[in-house]
């Protein structure tokens, strides 16, 4: 039987409908195989789907037949319990990305585009969502998984790619394209736990110590608040309170090179508490910086001026890129003979000097800005737990040295 050509196809489509429309039951006859079709239309939508078997898998060999089998795709389709439709995967993923845009920030969306980009859309594209079922998914997860195997992402990236598949999925099952969500059935992949990198509180004082001039006070913060790099470099001097010794931390800047800023990571905002001496360094920078008549342009942190490149001839004063305070910190760790060690454990740096100085997961959290102390607790009970115990320990030598402090001076 030779192939039919599109135009023929969507002939073959417009006579179904008419059919339908003028009210045969939904349901004919190919006059060349002689076997029955099933046309139907699902709820709000323009294009009909054609079914050639009955729900149990049975072929349709009578009219009556096809008209049963009709009325049992039409009830399972009310229920809920199949989905009718031919959308595929990488004609609905746009669709639910413009929606997801007016429900998350920036940021957040900025990521699930990446996850469809990188992790979704090379392996889902072509399929029809109707047919992508859990053995679907469970595939993809193995391929997912050889990834992280091959050191190309992490197990919590592909953990984030599969919340937003979750998420795209459970549209399309409102949508009634899909009967079920099949992610619900397949778990995420585990976390092996991993010892986070951060400076021991012996060598914060010579990290710093190590810092550049112009990048000592970012440093400083850095370690004090706890705050991102990205957090760090959008402030504004109206974001600081040195009086009360408080940071409002409700932005950040963006990856690119502009001075773009959004909302801060999970729009977490926060206010973070500082020390006296952070207090003090800030207002040396201030202080400097108003001596030597340096305009701000109400930038808290600013990358100097330099002499020559292509960043020669701006005037306009900025803060520093990440990219530029990743340099200074690689520079300061290797004048300091630190061990490398990411720009991020900085912050990972704050929260274990916490805990170690007796302050509370809660307190951690708050600082940090995480959403919940369990978020707290999952990268960093170990070394409260660790320092509890030492806790204990430095309790009980000191009601022992009462007791023999007490027996010396009885008569």
């Amino acid at each position: 039987m030779p192939k039919l050509t599109k135009d023929q196809i969507a002939a073959k489509i417009a006579a179904l409908q008419a059919k339908l429309e003028d009210d045969d039951g939904g349901v004919y006859e190919d006059p060349d195989t002689k076997r029955w079709f099933i046309v139907m239309r699902p709820p709000g939508a323009e294009k009909t789907t054609t079914r050639r078997r009955a729900p149990d898998g049975s072929r349709l060999r009578t009219r009556d037949e096809a008209l049963i089998a009709r009325g049992q795709w039409e009830a399972q389709m009310q229920s809920g319990t199949v989905a009718v439709g031919r959308e595929r995967f990488e004609t609905f993923w746009p669709h639910y990305l413009r929606h997801a845009k007016a429900e998350m920030t920036r940021g957040s969306w900025d990521d699930l585009r990446a996850h469809g980009d990188k992790r979704l859309l090379p392996f889902f594209s072509g399929m029809q969502l109707s047919r992508i079922g859990v053995d679907t998914v469970r595939e993809w997860r193995a391929t997912m998984h050889e990834c992280v195997e091959a050191g190309e992402w992490a197990p919590k990236t592909i953990n984030n790619a599969r919340i937003a598949l979750l998420s795209c999925f459970r549209m399309a099952v409102a949508d009634r394209l899909m009967a079920h969500n099949p992610v619900l059935d397949v778990k995420p992949l585990p976390i092996d736990f991993i010892e986070r990198p951060y400076l021991q509180i012996g060598q914060i004082n010579g990290y710093i110590d190590a810092c550049a001039p112009r990048y000592r006070p970012l440093a400083a913060f850095l370690v004090g608040t706890g705050a991102r790099v990205s957090e760090a470099i959008g402030l504004g001097l109206g974001d600081v309170d040195l009086q009360a010794g408080a940071v409002r931390i409700h932005k950040q800047r963006a990856r690119d090179a502009t001075l773009t800023t959004r909302p801060t990571k999970g729009r977490n905002f926060r206010t973070v508490a500082i020390g006296p001496g952070l207090v003090a360094v800030l207002r040396d920078m201030l202080a400097l910086r108003t001596e030597r008549g340096v305009d701000d342009a109400g930038w808290l942190f600013l990358c100097p001026p330099t002499a020559r490149g292509r960043y020669s001839r701006r005037d306009e004063p900025r803060p520093p890129h990440r990219k530029t305070v990743h340099d200074w910190h690689e520079q300061a760790l290797e004048d300091a003979g630190l061990t490398d060690m990411p720009l991020h454990a900085l912050r990972h740096t704050a929260a274990a000097a916490w805990l170690g100085t007796g302050r509370s997961l809660e307190f951690v959290r708050a600082q940090l800005g995480h959403s919940s102390v369990k978020v707290t607790s999952d990268y960093y009970g170990h070394l409260e737990e660790h320092f509890r115990a030492a806790g204990v320990a430095d309790t009980e030598a000191r009601i022992q040295a009462a007791r023999e402090a007490r027996l010396v001076a009885m008569p």
